[in-house]
């Protein structure tokens, strides 16, 4: 065997969308971020390539500004395929992030089209949606499948291709075409093992310059923001959401158990960020507060540090109340330490206006009786953060009262001081235990296609007829948000203005 050093490639695929749900957002996600610290750690040679926005040598305007229309209506943006065959050529091992179940077309094409040009090159693909179809993208041209998080395992297939073998097969938390199937074993609990997410690896300006981050867009425009994540894990089992199968035994292993990054490790993140000229940090935690007093210590190095925490992926409503004169009342002080370090817009994830949905859906993590939904609201207009509801409709079982009782709370809620609300159809992604229900009861639709499912269409048999469920999240949406925001979502496109 011929010993060599590996060269890496990570990349984010080009992406598909439905214009009209609103605009799309540059990847950038953190996954491919760690990794490719942990490579750079053991000084293998790292790039990183955002195909929705490429690399200095594309203009914005050839790639995410370069809307294409796809024969069924969706729009592609990103790098061509052909421009992509060329970036790849002289790198040994091509990674590609497949998180979300909506990036299945575009991954599958991608790693098709470097296996036909390319047949000897290693493609490895991770993330939930990697894992949950992972026959298919074998069945594309992928070699392998990161199960879970993978700092470690990448270093192990590094150190394998450097010996000059090819034999994966022993790796922990991975599979390969050839058949085998390794769970995950060896979680990382101390988060503080974990390498440095090389920031300075992905087009960050191309990104301010867009301005559309996780949360949505920024209306200053122009915004020079970065993604972070403080902790790993989540406490709650909503069967819609992976992550509340990923437990001891399973093939990701234990990593739903909440873990936290000590705050000395938080700081120096910061300073990292602030140091590449960042202002504004995204959350990507899925629990941010489940430890309340942590979080408020957070936000306060946050604040003496001057920058900005601008919006965070999971939140729960029941984690912003405490219990106020005997009931669950707003937590006052922790609604006011984050908007003092910068909290311009949240999402409170509402789902349903049926407390036995929330209970056999979502495992009761709101009680609509307890918390105090339209408090938590007014506070956070008393403090200028802007707030979006997030509703969603087509559960199997749903009757016809509950979603209009779930239409009509939204508008309670606007009226309340809600700046907007979200509809959108629950959706059964591959790797849920939602999914899990809908193939053992035979209720995924018939005309569905997993390689564009997502949450802008139905994808389940339901009790109540489909048409009406599209009516409400269509002309319902409609009839609840403010004409603005309705405008607003009309005029997204990724087009760039003059």
């Amino acid at each position: 065997m011929i010993k060599i050093e590996p060269k890496f490639l990570l990349m984010y695929c080009p992406q598909i969308f439905d214009k009209s749900f609103g605009a799309i957002k540059p990847e950038g996600s953190l996954g491919l971020m760690y990794l490719a610290g942990a490579l750079r750690d053991k000084n293998y040679p790292v790039t990183i390539l955002d195909t929705t926005v490429g690399n200095d040598k594309y203009t914005l305007k050839e790639t995410f500004y370069n809307e294409t229309i796809l024969p069924d209506g969706m729009i592609r943006v990103g790098m061509s395929i052909e421009d992509i065959i060329k970036e790849v050529k002289d790198y040994d091992v091509i990674g590609i992030s497949a998180i979300f179940t909506a990036q299945t077309r575009m991954v599958k094409e991608v790693v098709q089209a470097i296996r036909n040009a390319y047949p000897k090159k290693i493609i490895i693909l991770g993330g939930g949606n990697a894992k949950a179809q992972m026959q298919f993208f074998f069945d594309a041209g992928a070699d392998l499948v990161c199960l879970s998080e993978s700092e470690e395992t990448i270093i192990d297939i590094a150190k394998i291709l450097e010996k000059g073998e090819r034999d994966f097969s022993k790796i922990d938390g991975l599979a390969g075409k050839e058949g085998f199937l390794n769970p995950k074993l060896k979680v990382t609990y101390d988060l503080d093992e974990l390498p440095i997410p090389a920031w300075d690896l992905v087009p960050m300006k191309k990104y301010w310059e867009i301005a559309r981050p996780h949360g949505g867009g920024l209306k200053d425009g122009n915004v020079a923001y970065a993604p972070v994540m403080f902790s790993r894990g989540c406490p709650y089992k909503c069967h819609f959401c992976h992550i509340s199968k990923e437990l001891e035994g399973s093939l990701g292993g234990n990593t739903r158990k909440y873990r936290m990054k000590s705050i000395n490790r938080v700081i120096k993140e910061l300073n990292i960020l602030k140091n590449l000229g960042v202002k504004y940090v995204f959350i990507e935690d899925d629990s941010l507060l489940a430890k309340k007093e942590r979080a408020k210590e957070i936000f306060i190095k946050v604040k003496e540090m001057e920058l900005q925490l601008a919006d965070v992926n999971g939140i729960n409503l029941a984690h912003l109340c405490t219990k106020v004169d005997g009931k669950l009342g707003v937590d006052e002080p922790l609604m006011e330490s984050m908007a003092a370090a910068g909290f311009k817009k949240l999402q409170y994830p509402v789902e349903s206006a049926s407390q036995r949905i929330l209970d056999k859906y979502a495992t009761g993590k709101l009680n609509l009786k307890k918390h105090d939904v339209i408090g938590l609201i007014k506070k956070a207009k008393q403090l200028g953060i802007e707030i979006v509801g997030n509703y969603t409709f087509g559960y199997p079982d749903e009757t016809f009262v509950e979603i209009l009782k779930t239409l009509f709370l939204a508008k309670k809620h606007m009226a309340a001081g809600l700046d907007a609300a979200n509809f959108m159809f629950i959706t059964p992604f591959p790797g849920t235990k939602l999914y899990d229900y809908a193939v053992e009861n035979n209720i995924l639709r018939d005309d569905l296609n997993l390689e564009s499912m997502d949450w802008t269409r139905p994808s389940m048999k339901t009790k109540v007829p489909g048409w009406f469920i599209r009516l409400i999240i269509t002309r319902g949406w409609r009839w609840v948000n403010k004409p603005e925001r309705i405008e607003r979502i009309k005029g997204f496109s990724t087009t760039k203005k003059d």
